[in-house]
């Protein structure tokens, strides 16, 4: 017998979902960073010898500045920068002289203002906004190993440094301007020890807003509660199972039992197999409540058998055909593709059947009416240990692709 268990997802292939931090905790941060503070010690510099304010400070002013500031010439140059961004008409428009006053007691929207603006200035400017993206993306501490890799690919050819101590210098002096502006956070790795680096809060809500400007989808953890099923199943495909649940109760807490299920059901008929399989291990948290809403889904079919399992296993009196357990497992198995390496698939799909009883089931999988069922097959030929099974998905993925040879 082939069982169903529903699950929420796991982290999947787009973008993780994040957790931003309180804007007066972010701005508290953007206050003390040191790029911030150094931009404000040369504006301050700048207007009381009334030199121009701008990113391009000639090679004279800006060496008497760094003297002056006790400070080395790249964070003068850094700071210029910064100080012609947040005084642009298109930043904040900030006054010569005032970036002190906004970042001693400043409203916080003026003092994160202030800082994206410094930040969109320093990753425009050098090949830090692929390292900052890579951080973004990995959702966690990258070793330097592979930091190092991702400054190479986003540097490119023509800028990268030839050889690998000047790559190492140069990304050296990337990771300190991201440092000073308060943009990573340098850590150790548990095994052996070695440096790791990953975005700050700070770092996480200023490349969140860049990312979500140039029209990625970029989860916030917290904010499924707003949105409806479908927002709420995007959202348990970018984060892990603690996370998801706590997102599944903020979003239950504020519905009717009876409208979140319809809310679901909906979602799951025009969704993907991973969110379907989503979609009903929400419904499993409602429970009893949704049973009118789930039976209403069996005549729904991409959700007659998953609604069949569920309502079979609230005690329904839920007929399940054969052909509903092995098209439900062609589903499950398609939904796991969505967001795991083939192998992961096939060692999780029919852990608990022989081998044997495995290479029966998967040889009649082509008969399944699925659009992913060639994709599952290919998979279990390419990844299953048996020699048996594999054997059997290969003949039967050729007879999916094949309905010729599926006749003689």
């Amino acid at each position: 017998m082939i069982g169903a268990q529903h699950g929420t997802n796991g982290a999947s292939g787009g973008l993780p979902s994040v957790r931003l931090a309180p804007r007066d905790e972010l701005a508290g941060l953007a206050r003390v960073a040191p790029l911030l503070r150094a931009a404000r010690d040369l504006d301050r510099w700048l207007l009381r010898r009334d030199e121009p304010v701008g990113a391009d400070l000639t090679q004279a002013v800006a060496a008497v500045a760094a003297a002056a500031l006790d400070v080395s010439a790249r964070e003068v140059t850094a700071a210029g920068r910064v100080i012609a961004a947040v005084c642009s008409p298109a930043g904040p428009g900030l006054r010569p002289g005032e970036l002190a006053r906004v970042l001693s007691d400043g409203p916080t929207e003026v003092v994160l203002a202030v800082w994206d603006s410094a930040l969109a200035a320093t990753l425009d400017s050098d090949e830090l906004d692929g390292i900052a993206t890579a951080l973004y993306t990995v959702g966690g501490p990258v070793g330097m190993e592979q930091l190092f890799e991702a400054y190479a690919s986003a540097a490119g050819p023509r800028r990268t440094p030839s050889t690998p101590a000047d790559q190492g210098m140069a990304l050296s002096l990337a990771l300190e301007t991201l440092a000073d502006l308060g943009v990573v956070e340098l850590g150790t790795e548990d095994g052996d020890g070695g440096l790791t680096v990953a975005l700050s809060p700070l770092g996480t809500w200023g490349v969140h807003r860049r990312l979500r400007s140039q029209g990625w989808h970029v989860p916030v953890l917290g904010s499924a509660g707003d949105r409806g099923a479908e927002g709420l199943l995007a959202m348990l495909a970018t984060c892990d199972a603690e996370d998801g649940e706590a997102e599944i109760t903020a979003w239950l807490a504020t519905r009717d039992p009876g409208v979140a299920a319809t809310d679901l059901i909906e979602a799951a008929a025009s969704g993907s197999p991973g969110r379907r399989g989503a979609a009903f291990a929400v419904l499993d948290r409602i429970g009893p409540a949704a049973i009118d809403q789930v039976r209403a889904a069996l005549e729904h079919p991409l959700l007659r058998a998953h609604a069949a399992v569920w309502l079979h296993e609230q005690g329904e009196d839920v007929r399940l055909a054969p052909a509903d357990r092995t098209w439900l497992l062609v589903d499950l198995g398609a939904g796991l593709l969505e967001e795991a390496s083939p192998q992961d698939v096939v060692a999780e799909l029919l852990p608990d059947l022989p081998p044997e009883d495995q290479a029966e089931i998967v040889a009649g999988l082509w008969q399944v009416d699925h659009p992913g069922v060639t994709d599952l097959l290919t998979a279990l030929s390419d990844h299953h240990p048996d020699p048996a099974v594999s054997r059997a998905a290969r003949k039967a993925a050729f007879k999916a692709r094949s309905p010729a040879a599926a006749g003689n």
